[in-house]
C-alpha cells in the first residue's frame, strides 16, 4: 500500500507523495513528537506551525507512481498554486480521486502530543567535593602514594550518586583506617586525640565515632527477620571528612 500526504502550515501547502508504510510511520512520528521538519525522499518538508495534515491511500489502478500522478494532474488542471515543486501542490480534493482519506486512523491527537518536555532535574551533589579530590590528586609527595585514597574518594562519590548508601560508612571507615601514617600516627584514634587544634580534634572524633559505629552496625550484624537500610541523612559524614582531607592537602602540599 502507498500513501499520499497533504500538509498545510503558515508558509503554504505541500504534498509528500507515493510513500510506503515505513515512510508514513516516520511522518506520523514527526507529527506526534512535534518536530519542525522531516527529510524524506531527499527533500525537506516543514511541519513547523502546522495547520492541517491529511492522509490518503494511493491505490489508482492505472496511475501508480508519483511521476504519473503529477503528469496526470497537470494535464487535467488538478494542481493548485503553492510550494510543491515549482510552486504547486495537489489539494485535498485531488488526492481524494486517487484513494481514501484515512487521516483519522493515524491522527488522533494534537500535533506534538508526545513531545518530550524538558524536566529540570537538580544535579545531585557529590559526597566528596571534586576540587578536593583534584587537590589530593595533584599532591606530589615522596613519602606517600595517594592512589588508594583517591580511589576511595571516587568510590564514595559513585556510591552516593547511585544511592548505594550501605557502602558509604564502610568506605569512610576504610579511609580513616588508611590515612593515620600521613599524620605520623598508627591509628585514627591517635589522630583524633593527639593531632591538631581543638576544633580539628572535635571534627575527627565526630567522624571516628559516628562513621565507625554506623559502619559496624551494618558490617557485623547478621541477617535478621527485618532489616532497615541507611538513608541519606544517616550516612552524612561529609563535613568532617572534608576537614580531614583539607588538612591532608595543607600539610602535604609542596
Amino acid at each position: 500500500m502507498k500513501y499520499n500526504i497533504f500538509l498545510q502550515n503558515q508558509y503554504g501547502s505541500s504534498n509528500i507523495l507515493n510513500v510506503d508504510r515505513s515512510e508514513l510511520e516516520k511522518i506520523i512520528d514527526v507529527y506526534k513528537y512535534g518536530k519542525d521538519s522531516l527529510f524524506i525522499k531527499g527533500k525537506k518538508y516543514l511541519f513547523h506551525k502546522l495547520i492541517e495534515i491529511q492522509i490518503f491511500t494511493f491505490e489508482h489502478e492505472q496511475i501508480t507512481s508519483e511521476e504519473d500522478l503529477l503528469g496526470f494532474c497537470k494535464q487535467n488542471n488538478l494542481i493548485d498554486s503553492g510550494i510543491f515543486g515549482l510552486g504547486e501542490y495537489l489539494p485535498v480534493k485531488t488526492l481524494q480521486h486517487f484513494g481514501k482519506r484515512i487521516t483519522d486512523i493515524f491522527i488522533t491527537d494534537n500535533y506534538g502530543c508526545l513531545k518530550e518536555t524538558k524536566i529540570e532535574v537538580p544535579v545531585k551533589e557529590t559526597y566528596v567535593d571534586l576540587d578536593r579530590i583534584n587537590e589530593i590528586t595533584n599532591l606530589d609527595n615522596d613519602s606517600f602514594d595517594f592512589t588508594k585514597l583517591i580511589a576511595f574518594l571516587k568510590e564514595l562519590n559513585s556510591s552516593y550518586f547511585n544511592s548505594s548508601y550501605l557502602s558509604i560508612p564502610l568506605l569512610v571507615r576504610a579511609i580513616i583506617d588508611h590515612i593515620p601514617p600521613i599524620f605520623g600516627k598508627e591509628k585514627f584514634a591517635e589522630v583524633c586525640n593527639n593531632y591538631g587544634s581543638r576544633s580539628f580534634k572535635e571534627n575527627m572524633n565526630n567522624l571516628n565515632n559516628s562513621s565507625r559505629k554506623i559502619a559496624d552496625s551494618f558490617l557485623h550484624s547478621r541477617i535478621r527477620k527485618q532489616e532497615n537500610l541507611p538513608n541519606i541523612t544517616q550516612i552524612n559524614f561529609r563535613n568532617d571528612l572534608d576537614v580531614l582531607l583539607q588538612e591532608i592537602v595543607r600539610i602535604k602540599k609542596n
